[in-house]
């Protein structure tokens, strides 16, 4: 098993997810979600993991890498929810709602 594989597994297994829910939420399919856990496929691509570290809770580098203890930073229940609701738009727009966002944030600061 790699990395991915058993960073998936714990993740999984630490929200009490089983492998249906969790690709239900990936938005893959159960016969791949499977053959990520146990190593068989290892051709993902960049959209499949944001899915999946979206469907766990963590960062795609926490996916992909493990938890580094050192630098390890958890997600508010804020955070998760705007991150799932981004997560239903396509890129062009999360890009257009983020720049919003910034926007106010910084005319907030002036």
């Amino acid at each position: 098993m790699n990395n991915l594989s058993q960073n998936i597994v714990n993740h999984r297994h630490v929200l009490h997810l089983t492998q249906e829910k969790l690709a239900e939420k990936a938005k893959i399919s159960v016969n791949f979600l499977s053959k990520l856990e146990r190593g068989v496929s290892r051709t993902v691509s960049a959209e499949t993991l944001q899915h999946l570290a979206n469907a766990l809770k963590i960062s795609m580098e926490e996916l992909l890498n493990g938890i580094d203890e050192e630098h390890s930073y958890t997600k508010g229940p804020y955070e998760i929810q705007l991150d799932e609701i981004l997560a239903s738009y396509s890129q062009t727009q999360r890009e257009e709602i983020c720049k919003g966002i910034i926007t106010i944030l910084n005319a907030r600061i002036e």
